[in-house]
């Protein structure tokens, strides 16, 4: 096996694809901290630091970055052998179809592994150029740790779609197109079959990353949206309801105004529209 996996690292050396990988993984922490740039400012997090880059890194190499990249290459290095018509040669040696599949999953996974490792050394001089506070080695190692761990996850949730798009000739691609499809619906859809339609959010959780907080919305007009976290931490069993009161103290920065006020599930560092139905408050005077 160990050959085998050397065998399929210098074939991925000639792969001209592995260039969409860096550059995509390059663009992660640029367009991630860039999003908090174009923001109005009103909806701007002005405690953006480190953590939250990290944690917006996740979320981005998570959902996009990632999955487009392992999906195209992976399947890339199972679809050559049949467009170079070096399979029959293959199964001669003879090498079994499955251990010839585990090689090229293996070499994927270590990319995925080099991949994490990339990221995070580009999220910090992304930071660094940028001036961004709470650089620290504990945050490197922890939220470092993070990226790399869900670089792991994801391939390990990808690992499906490579098999089967790198097995239908030329589909390598068309499976990268879509599985960019889903995971952009992942992050923009907040109900309906597309958001669940491919589980890349599992690789969060298996990382062990914070998938989300309650917060409380204020919205007033089209661009200014206030958060205030609750605080409040719980586990909501399978088929299940849960009601938790929260008690809220309206903020003199309110006063006045009219809002849609409501509750929704926040990722960190971007701002989440109602996960349930709003309710249009008046603020007098404080």
């Amino acid at each position: 096996m160990w050959k085998m996996i050397q065998t399929e690292w210098w074939k991925l050396r000639r792969c001209q694809i592995l260039l969409v990988g860096i550059v995509a993984l390059a663009l992660c922490p640029v367009v991630q901290y860039g999003t908090q740039l174009i923001v109005n400012p009103e909806i701007r997090d002005p405690n953006f630091d480190f953590v939250h880059l990290f944690a917006n890194v996740v979320w981005g190499n998570t959902q996009v970055f990632l999955p487009i990249s392992l999906v195209m290459i992976g399947g890339w290095l199972i679809d050559r052998e049949n467009t170079h018509d070096t399979m029959k040669n293959l199964l001669t040696v003879p090498v079994s179809y499955p251990k010839l599949l585990g090689g090229k999953l293996a070499v994927t996974g270590l990319l995925s592994l080099l991949f994490g490792l990339y990221s995070v050394a580009v999220t910090v001089l992304t930071g660094a150029l940028a001036g961004l506070p709470g650089l620290t080695p504990g945050v490197i190692l922890q939220q470092g740790g993070q990226v790399v761990a869900a670089a792991l996850t994801t391939f390990l949730v990808c690992m499906p779609m490579i098999l089967m798009f790198g097995q239908m000739r030329g589909a390598y691609l068309g499976g990268s197109i879509l599985t960019f499809f889903l995971g952009y619906c992942i992050l923009f859809f907040k109900s309906g079959f597309l958001l669940s339609a491919y589980p890349f959010s599992a690789a969060l959780v298996l990382a062990g990353c914070n998938v989300a907080q309650l917060v409380m919305l204020w919205k007033h007009g089209r661009f200014r949206v206030d958060e205030f976290p609750t605080g409040e931490t719980f586990t909501i069993p399978a088929d299940s309801e849960l009601t938790r009161g929260v008690t809220f103290t309206v903020l003199p920065q309110l006063a006045g105004e009219t809002f849609d006020v409501g509750f929704a599930l926040r990722r960190e560092g971007y701002t989440n529209w109602f996960n349930g139905k709003s309710v249009p408050t008046e603020v007098g005077n404080l």
